[in-house]
C-alpha cells in the first residue's frame, strides 16, 4: 500500500480502533454520544453486512465519515441506500472532504447495485448548510422525516 500525504484528505473504511473518533464526530452532527454508547453501536454496525462506515482522514486525524446501510423498497423497485449519518470537522469544511465523502457513499451504493441513495438529515437550523451541501451534490428534497421515542 501506498503512504498517504497528510495534506490531501483521503478515505478508508473504519475499524473498531476508530470508535472513540466516531464518538467524538456524533458531536459534531448535534448527536453527543459516549465512547461507552458509541462501541456499541459501533459493534452492532461493523459486525452487519449491510452497513458502512467511510471515514475522511486529513493530516492523520478522522475529520469526517459517512454511515451508511443498505435496504431494500416497498414504494420502489429494487435497493437503496441510505446515508444515515454524515458529518466533516468544522474546521476542514469546504475543502472537498465532504464531496469525497458522498462520491465514496455513491460508489459503494453502485456497488450494492442500490437504484437510489437517501440521506437521512435533521430538520434543524443547523443542518441547513448540510441541506445546502446535499443540494449542491445533486439531491433533493423529497419527503419530510417524522420521529416518536417508544420508550
Amino acid at each position: 500500500m501506498e503512504a498517504q500525504n497528510i495534506n490531501t484528505p483521503w478515505l478508508r473504511e473504519a475499524t473498531p480502533n476508530d470508535i472513540p473518533a466516531i464518538a467524538h464526530l456524533m458531536g459534531h452532527l448535534g448527536y453527543p454520544t459516549t465512547l461507552e454508547e458509541m462501541e456499541v453501536k459501533m459493534g452492532w454496525i461493523l459486525a452487519h453486512p449491510d452497513y458502512r462506515t467511510i471515514l475522511a482522514i486529513y493530516q492523520n486525524e478522522v475529520v469526517g465519515f459517512s454511515g451508511l446501510m443498505r435496504g431494500f423498497s416497498f414504494e420502489r423497485s429494487g435497493k437503496y441506500v441510505r446515508v444515515i449519518s454524515f458529518v466533516v470537522k468544522k474546521e476542514v469544511r469546504n475543502m472537498g472532504i465532504g464531496k469525497l465523502l458522498i462520491n465514496a457513499s455513491e460508489h459503494w451504493a453502485m456497488e450494492q447495485n442500490a437504484d437510489n441513495v437517501v440521506i437521512s438529515s435533521g430538520n434543524r437550523a443547523e443542518r441547513l448548510d448540510a441541506h445546502a451541501f446535499y443540494q449542491k451534490v445533486g439531491y433533493e428534497i423529497k419527503s419530510a422525516g417524522f420521529f416518536k421515542s417508544i420508550i
